[in-house]
């Protein structure tokens, strides 16, 4: 018996279209096939059901082509790949930093987890984009945080292994960052149990070979460093002759390296400290006479203590380059990096004249120096320090209402450190103030309640991060994690919000720190710095610098010119060329007040002086009296101290100090002009307690004002 012919399904699926009033040809016949899930012979087909998965395909088709990109532009880490059939298959792309500022990201495609499948289902079945779109956002984070988690322990033995790698390669750190960074842009990893186990095994190669093309570049880098550095290293000729030995004392805040530097200063028979703060050269000034040592300080503005001292604390601007010491401490060397002084690091590390030169600051500045020890031929010890009591973040925001006695509230601008005074003051505190616009000696004042107990929570800016004991801190309180930095509103770093959070938890003083946040969302970027990527060497490590009155002499005569603004443009275009180690170091703003100095007749060496001083360039008030002055010095004249208003706001005082120590640091180089020195410290010391006076008041009686409007609005 012949056995009965099956009939294709795609013959019952044409004459139902025909029953819908549907052409054929205007139907994907193979893809409805498949939708219905029918087999290719026999099958049975339903009108009704042959609707449904039109309209199905109707709205997948819709889904795919609208709700997919809305979704994407909401939620950028959510990665969709759609098949010719409308089908989309959703994966989280989530990256985890190996090192800090976005350099060398490892990228993965992590399957959402239920959660958040069932969010999309809904979407796609709605054909609406916006359904459940924040419980989708949250699921999402949720399923980057997870993978993240799970993949900590060998995240972070891949992190220790690139940490020993650039310690290897030093001064060509740069050279290897940017081609692990190139090879890992170009994939992207399937997150798995795999990949936990198989991860460091996977890069390996990668890393072994970054290695190789930093060691390649290497000799043609030092090639270019002996002709671009030779000439600036050799005019330190004291330094060049003896012989000198660098340790690099490396770690983080808290962990003993500046104390340690301090024990070999102390037991050198002559050396010096060179500090980046005024405030930090007085305490270790102090340090050292406390120790029985003929001592001496000198920054910008004064000099103090003995006449001929073997051991001198200074500011590093004023770092002596000439006479020769056992022993110079150079601290927070990473400074090297900053765009504004790192001039004067960059003088004192090619050119102390110290037989031991010992640095001190964080890991990212390893590159620099080794830079440095290579050029100048000179060896380098790298001492590698802990720190001292763990550091814990608190998981759950703490709001102004929840600050607690030994907390410091950390801001970044002068306003928001007022509102939180304000708003702490009103709830009982008794409060510490320290911000960057404040003198030294009222930030050292200031500290000091907070560390007798007078005080018993601090607000405060970035400028606790360094120069300050703040002995009973025992919490950071980040209220910001975005700071103004001069040009642009922009998130922290790691490295500075390490810094700000190391100062908690003291050795010696706690055993314990913490660190939290007021927000939510700022805890995420905490504990990414605290326990996440180490911070990165800087991709660009030209090192910053100045011209020196020697440099500015000698261009002036080749150019037989006195217009400073024209030998410093010069200087630019000489120094600063293609394939250069050095930068200007915040060249513009001196170019700035080239322009104003030039107006007045004085001899180029002492326009430069003038150009260089401690001023608020963006004051307009501070820049008016700078030209005053310089046309006074012109004209053979004496610059009288400044008229102080003790009753003057705020503001008005803090200014009143910086133009009294502008005229202080002017007074050291030209004491027959600005010789009314003893008034300007009289009156510097008037507005300085004038300013701790408003500290206190100010805010008693807003928050007397604030409890009054309450009681009235009762």
């Amino acid at each position: 018996m012949a056995r009965k012919r099956l009939r294709p399904t795609i013959e019952s699926l044409i004459e139902s279209l025909g029953r819908l009033g549907l052409s054929p040809e205007a139907v994907d016949l193979d893809r409805l096939l498949a939708q219905l899930d029918l087999p290719d012979y026999g099958a049975e087909v339903e009108d009704e059901r042959v609707a449904q998965a039109l309209r199905a395909m109707k709205a997948a088709r819709a889904f795919a082509e609208t709700g997919v990109p809305a979704i994407r532009q909401a939620i950028p880490t959510l990665r969709a790949v759609v098949t010719k059939d409308h089908r989309i298959t959703w994966l989280v792309r989530t990256e985890i930093p190996l090192l800090d500022n976005g350099r060398l990201d490892l990228r993965l495609d992590v399957t959402p987890d239920p959660e958040a499948a069932a969010i999309l289902a809904r979407m796609a079945s709605r054909n609406d984009s916006a359904h459940g779109l924040e419980a989708l956002r949250a699921a999402v984070a949720q399923t980057a945080l997870q993978a993240t988690r799970a993949l900590h322990k060998p995240v972070d033995r891949l992190r220790a292994q690139l940490l020993v790698d650039l310690r290897e390669v030093g001064a060509d750190a740069a050279a290897y960052i940017a081609h692990m960074d190139r090879s890992l842009r170009s994939r992207v990893f399937t997150y798995g149990p795999k990949l936990a186990r198989g991860l460091n095994d996977t890069l390996t190669p990668v890393r072994r070979h970054a290695k190789a093309v930093a060691r390649e570049g290497s000799r043609l880098r030092r090639l270019r460093d002996q002709v671009g550095f030779g000439a600036y290293i050799e005019r330190f000729t004291a330094a060049r002759r003896l012989n000198r030995k660098i340790l690099f004392h490396m770690g983080p805040t808290n962990s003993g390296k500046t104390y340690a530097a301090l024990q070999h200063l102390t037991a050198a028979e002559t050396g010096a400290y060179l500090a980046p703060l005024r405030l930090l050269a007085l305490e270790n000034y102090e340090t050292l006479r406390e120790r029985g040592l003929r001592a001496g300080m000198i920054t910008g503005e004064e000099v103090l203590g003995e006449t001929n001292p073997t051991h001198t604390a200074r500011t590093i601007e004023t770092a002596d380059l000439t006479r020769p010491i056992d022993v110079a401490v150079i601290d927070e060397i990473q400074m090297l990096s900053d765009p504004d002084r790192g001039w004067a690091w960059t003088n004192a590390l090619f050119g102390v004249a110290a037989r031991t030169v010992i640095v001190c600051g964080s890991d990212d500045a390893l590159s620099y120096v080794r830079r440095a020890a290579e050029a100048a031929n000179e060896s380098l010890e790298v001492i590698t320090f802990t720190r001292k009591s763990p550091l814990l973040l608190i998981e759950q925001p703490v709001p102004l209402e929840k600050v607690e006695a030994g907390d410091a509230v950390v801001a970044f601008s002068r306003r928001a450190v007022h509102e939180n005074r304000e708003i702490l003051v009103a709830r009982g505190h008794r409060v510490a103030t320290i911000y960057g616009a404040l003198s030294p000696e009222v930030r050292r004042a200031e500290a000091a309640r907070f560390r007798s107990g007078e005080a018993n929570v601090l607000v405060t800016t970035d400028a606790i991060g360094m120069g300050l004991n703040l002995g009973p801190l025992k919490r950071i309180v980040f209220s910001a994690v975005r700071k103004w930095d001069g040009t642009a509103e922009r998130a922290l770093t790691h490295s500075e919000l390490r810094q700000i959070a190391g100062r908690a938890g003291r050795y010696g003083h706690q055993d314990v720190g913490y660190v939290a946040a007021t927000e939510p969302t700022a805890i995420e970027p905490i504990r990414t710095a605290l326990s996440g990527a180490p911070t990165a060497p800087a991709a660009d490590t030209r090192f910053f610098v100045r011209p020196d009155l020697g440099a500015i002499r000698s261009v002036a005569e080749e150019m037989r010119t006195h217009s400073l603004y024209e030998v410093l443009t010069h200087f630019a275009r000489a120094t600063f060329y293609a394939g250069s180690p050095f930068q200007p170091s915040a060249l513009e703003e001196v170019l700035d007040v080239a322009r104003t100095v030039d107006r007045a007749r004085l001899p180029i060496e002492e326009k430069f002086a003038f150009s260089v001083c401690p001023i608020d360039r963006r004051d307009e008030i501070a820049m008016g009296l700078l030209e005053r002055w310089c046309q006074a010095r012109a004209a053979g004249l004496t610059v009288p101290a400044l008229r102080g208003n003790l009753a003057g706001a705020l503001d008005y005082q803090e200014r009143t100090v910086k133009l009294a120590s502008a005229y202080l640091w002017l007074s050291r180089r030209f004491p027959e002009t600005f010789d009314d020195v003893e008034a300007i410290r009289h009156m510097r010391g008037r507005a300085n307690d004038s300013i701790e006076q408003h500290l206190r008041e100010t805010a008693t009686r807003k928050a007397e004002r604030r409890t009054r409007r309450s009681a009235g609005g009762r």
